[in-house]
């Protein structure tokens, strides 16, 4: 496995030009080594627990690719890179996950990584344990299980909501980290169900963007195109905005995508086309939908930045590497990780893209 030197990452920052409409260049991907697993993972957990980029769980084909009906193999080792030393190397952590899971939802915490929920090849889990230093620690599961979800802390206070839950359910939990005794059942999201959305935590607010709901019967696919707030200290939801649209005005739901506050911001990225993404659910894909080009699916590769306290959106278009569904996009000093993902449905990327957010 390749190391280089830490300053090598840094070599390279965005150019943003003036106005909402930016462009940008990443940081070389080459700076830090691929992630362990060859082939790559999707919905994995990962986060920062100090300088240590922690990613465990994930997803992937390791016979036939998934275009030829290969079988989808779940993972629980647990993976550490310390991104402060100058020699970069991925070291396995002696805690794995108890079971192979993804599309779960992480959060970091200075004393380790909480994962919650996800599935695993026996079904979706409402288990949640964290990662420390000396081991893996269970803590009070979630009262349903809960996968493509997704979870943050709004100060001490963990939420976890969206994904596929039972009946379809819309249901917001909150664990107090300072007293973990249990899960408390908040007020439901608004609006239809939101699999796969962005979910955002601030000092007092959750923000819980795109997603899709899904119908089989119909088949019908209904993408959520907007952005809700959630208020901790009184218990309500209310809409805060539209995301903003593709480049060609077509509407954008980030279902796949993944965000981080940082600077007082919001910041999104990946997720799949609507358009594209619509189709395929509803079974009106192209009978070759499964062998097009990384290209042809057009996976959202813009960086977005709303401003909780103006109401206002910043988009930085076309950006090398955050073209990924399934990845987790993390936040540490001034620079951006997105990790692992999909480039293209059924195939995954090892590569840690880094870009900086410094205007």
């Amino acid at each position: 496995m390749t190391r280089r030197p830490l300053h090598l990452i840094l070599s390279l920052l965005l150019t943003y030009a003036a106005g909402t409409s930016l462009s940008a260049q990443p940081l070389r991907t080459a700076g830090l080594p691929d992630y362990p697993q060859p082939l790559g993972v999707s919905a994995p957990f990962a986060g920062f627990v100090g300088s240590k980029l922690v990613v465990a769980g994930g997803c992937n084909f390791p016979g036939k690719p998934a275009a030829e009906g290969g079988q989808k193999a779940y993972y629980a080792d647990a993976y550490a890179l310390d991104v402060a030393q100058d020699s970069l190397y991925w070291t396995p952590l002696p805690y794995p996950l108890p079971a192979p899971t993804a599309y779960g939802a992480a959060v970091a915490t200075p004393e380790g990584l909480i994962c919650l929920g996800g599935q695993g090849p026996d079904g979706p889990r409402s288990s949640v344990v964290w990662l420390k230093a000396d081991g893996c620690h269970s803590l009070p599961a979630l009262p349903a299980p809960i996968d493509n979800g997704g979870a943050a802390l709004c100060g001490s206070i963990l939420c976890a909501t969206g994904g596929n839950q039972p009946g379809g359910g819309k249901a917001l939990y909150a664990l107090d980290l300072d007293a973990p005794d249990g899960w408390r059942r908040l007020s439901d999201y608004p609006g239809p169900q939101r699999v796969q959305p962005v979910v955002i935590g601030t000092p007092g607010a959750l923000y819980v963007a795109g997603g899709y709901a899904f119908d089989a019967s119909g088949p019908a696919c209904t993408p959520s195109t907007d952005l809700l707030r959630y208020d901790l200290a009184t218990d309500t939801w209310s809409h805060a905005g539209s995301l903003p649209a593709e480049a060609d005005g077509t509407p954008r739901c980030l279902a796949g995508g993944s965000g981080v506050y940082a600077d007082g911001k919001l910041w999104m990225t990946g997720g799949v086309n609507l358009a594209i993404f619509r189709q395929a659910m509803e079974g009106r894909a192209p009978k070759d939908y499964m062998t097009k080009t990384v290209a042809w699916y057009r996976f959202n590769d813009d960086l977005l930045a709303y401003d909780p306290a103006a109401g206002t959106w910043q988009t930085i278009a076309d950006v090398p590497g955050l073209a990924r569904a399934g990845g987790v996009l993390l936040a540490r000093g001034s620079l951006l990780y997105m990790v692992c993902g999909e480039t293209k449905p059924g195939i995954r990327s090892p590569q840690i893209t880094v870009v900086s957010r410094q205007r």
